[in-house]
């Protein structure tokens, strides 16, 4: 089976494309809040719609599960389109390719010192990048116009500007080949069914050895030997082959995509439904499934309650006792809300808060002292609940229980 072919070009749009949203997805704003960052102070990330608390940590691992089964089945389906075609390291050697100081050519001398300038552009620019996903991007640039990144910023972003400029100046696609545990990983999952970029052994016949193929491989392999782990799927050999088939008046590409290694009119037919992929899709489903349950099921309020030690419960004239505690309340949404508060419970009376309704911020958390008075209780503990409504208006967004033990003293 063949699969329509791709180019150069098209690799080189995606690209430009994934380089695009990385850098400016930092911008986007969702109620005044990164579309996407991890706040290391508070320990919340901040996803889209969403904002994770640090106790709430399952559901990104249940997303990370969920992420890592996607991420297997489309290598067992699609081979290495991820290291040609998405991964990062790819996609920052393709484009910088036009500046990068030439190995093995004689570039003129101008070429050489502005091809480094370049790259240690590019460089600072995707390691600022990525620390905007943890620092908001317009903090990160007015401390920088200041001269007051701080220590910690100001090492990190050295540090990794360093990394990235030594690999996208000496290393680039050396890395796939020796370092990366992805391509050793590729070996494992792939089957005769995956998608591969191979060379037709059954038309040896129309090869001419002209190593064009060979010349353009950013890992210097040669795709006539057979499916290799260095290979990491970019096509260059289709691209380099196919204009010599051409100009040989060959109708098929001799070089290119293939649904496992192509072995003329006698190979086994390829199958999409086959044991491993129904196997990694039904774990992708059901780790899917549990992620939508977590987030679907998660509380957008977070409430917890403590006795008030300085506060002693007490009985007044009027029979009635009167507790005191600490209410801790915790807004889990990107947008502002009122939380409203209310005493549920045998003998359960009253409940004294101010202001009636507490506001919070996007994923504010408030500390306040209420007082819950009861009537017609026997000396002793009786437990409570305190039910708090989280609300944008008059519409409830979610509620939060928390159980509170009320105090009846013996007299007043």
């Amino acid at each position: 089976m063949r699969i329509a072919k791709t180019y150069g070009r098209w690799r080189r749009a995606a690209g430009i494309g994934q380089a695009g949203l990385f850098l400016s997805l930092p911008f986007v704003r969702v109620n005044g809040e990164s579309a996407l960052r991890l706040d290391v102070p508070s320990g919340r990330l901040n996803a889209l719609w969403a904002s994770f608390a640090i106790d709430e940590a399952f559901i990104v691992l249940l997303a990370v599960l969920l992420l890592t089964f996607v991420f297997l089945l489309s290598t067992l389906i699609l081979g290495r389109a991820w290291c040609g075609w998405s991964c990062p390291q790819t996609v920052l050697s393709d484009l910088t390719s036009l500046v990068v100081p030439e190995k093995r050519a004689r570039p003129r001398r101008w070429r050489r010192p502005l091809g480094f300038l370049a790259v240690a552009l590019v460089s600072a620019l995707f390691s600022a990048a990525f620390l905007w996903y943890f620092v908001p991007p317009g903090e990160f640039l007015a401390r920088l116009a200041a001269g007051r990144l701080g220590p910690v910023l100001r090492s990190s972003w050295l540090v990794l500007f360093g990394l990235l400029f030594a690999d996208l100046t000496f290393l680039r696609q050396v890395f796939c080949a020796t370092v990366c545990p992805y391509a050793r990983l590729q070996g494992v999952l792939l089957d005769r069914s995956s998608l591969v970029v191979a060379y037709d052994r059954s038309r040896a016949e129309d090869c001419v050895d002209c190593g064009a193929c060979v010349r353009v491989c950013p890992t210097g392999i040669d795709i006539r030997e057979g499916l290799q782990m260095e290979c990491i799927a970019c096509a260059a050999c289709i691209d380099a082959c196919r204009p010599v088939m051409e100009r040989l008046l060959r109708a098929k590409d001799l070089v290119g995509y293939f649904l496992g290694d192509p072995r003329g009119t006698g190979s086994r037919a390829r199958r999409l439904l086959r044991p491993a992929v129904l196997l990694l899709s039904g774990a992708c489903l059901l780790a899917a499934g549990f992620f939508a349950r977590a987030v679907l099921t998660r509380s957008v309020l977070e409430l917890a309650v403590h006795p008030e030690s300085a506060f002693a419960a007490r009985r007044g004239d009027d029979g009635r006792s009167v507790n005191a505690f600490l209410v801790e309340l915790e807004n889990r949404t990107r947008a502002g809300v009122s939380v409203a508060l209310r005493l549920e419970g045998a003998g359960a009376e009253e409940l004294v808060v101010h202001p009636e309704r507490v506001p919070l911020g996007p994923g504010e958390r408030r500390r306040l002292r209420i007082l819950a008075s009861s009537r017609d209780l026997s000396p002793g503990r009786t437990l409570a609940r305190l039910v708090g409504e989280a609300r944008e208006g008059e519409r409830v967004l979610g509620r939060a229980t928390a159980e509170l033990s009320l105090l009846v003293p013996e007299g007043p």
